[in-house]
């Protein structure tokens, strides 16, 4: 499991990094692991996953549906309960 900055992730799949951290202020978007209060990493297997998945279209749309009930659900935050040892 390779884990990923949200630079990476927005370079990768197009989407900014504001767009990610509003993602995760609201408790949508993929998966994400928060090692302390300003280090966020993403796993590229749950990324790749979170945007293949169709219920996460209207996201990932310019103007997204007003319904995004389904991807509000499926949107999960994991912490890790590990420190960072860099």
């Amino acid at each position: 499991m390779a884990l990923i900055s949200p630079t990476t992730v927005a370079r990768q799949y197009g989407v900014s990094p504001t767009l990610l951290r509003q993602w995760r202020q609201q408790g949508l978007g993929p998966e994400y692991f928060q090692f302390t209060a300003r280090t966020i990493s993403y796993c590229d297997d749950y990324l790749r996953d979170w945007f293949n998945d169709p219920s996460n279209a209207g996201l990932l749309a310019e103007n997204p549906p007003v319904n995004v009930g389904t991807s509000r659900r499926n949107g999960r935050v994991r912490q890790s309960r590990h420190r960072d040892n860099r």
